[in-house]
């Protein structure tokens, strides 16, 4: 079994921009600005927090994929998993940190005595996602079919050695 280089280097790469930045992100901010995110409902080391294991997870998944070749069935499970968790990305963007919402986010904040609520409703985005992720998921598996029949075509079969038996007549 090798690992592929590029794999190694993705992975590396998407750890310290989704996992390592969002972590240390934090200690960097001014505290100012850190209190008035949390003054208006808006937990952004929570939210830092779910960016880092989310990079934690992919930077995993590209790694795992860079074990195995195209035409093995782990490589096309990994692939569909992958694709799923992608999903969840969306989900998570578009829900700003909550994917239960899938797109419709609702942030209120409180000013001199009047509620001020704010509504994005953009759950046309998620279905196109799931729709997305779905015919991606039928690319995978037409492209796993398609690296298994080349496969089979550079490879030749090995003709069978069946014994005749000459009847006596």
């Amino acid at each position: 079994m090798k690992i592929r280089k590029r794999s190694v280097v993705f992975a590396v790469l998407i750890l310290v921009i989704f996992t390592i930045l969002p972590l240390y992100a934090p200690s960097m901010m001014p505290q100012e600005y850190l209190r008035a995110f949390s003054s208006q409902g808006f937990d952004l080391v929570g939210l830092l927090s779910k960016v880092a294991f989310i990079g934690l997870v992919m930077s995993i998944l590209v790694l795992l994929k860079g074990f195995f070749e195209k035409t093995s069935a782990i490589y096309l499970a990994l692939s569909i998993v992958s694709t799923v968790f992608w999903l969840l990305i969306v989900f998570f963007a578009l829900g700003v940190g909550k994917m239960e919402n899938l797109g419709l986010t609702v942030i209120s904040s409180e000013a001199g005595g009047v509620l001020n609520t704010l509504i994005f409703d953009i759950r046309l985005f998620a279905y196109l996602a799931i729709v997305i992720t779905g015919l991606k998921i039928v690319h995978s598996v037409l492209k796993f079919k398609e690296a298994k029949s080349k496969i089979a075509q550079v490879q030749p079969s090995q003709p069978f050695n069946i014994p005749t038996q000459d009847k006596p007549t």
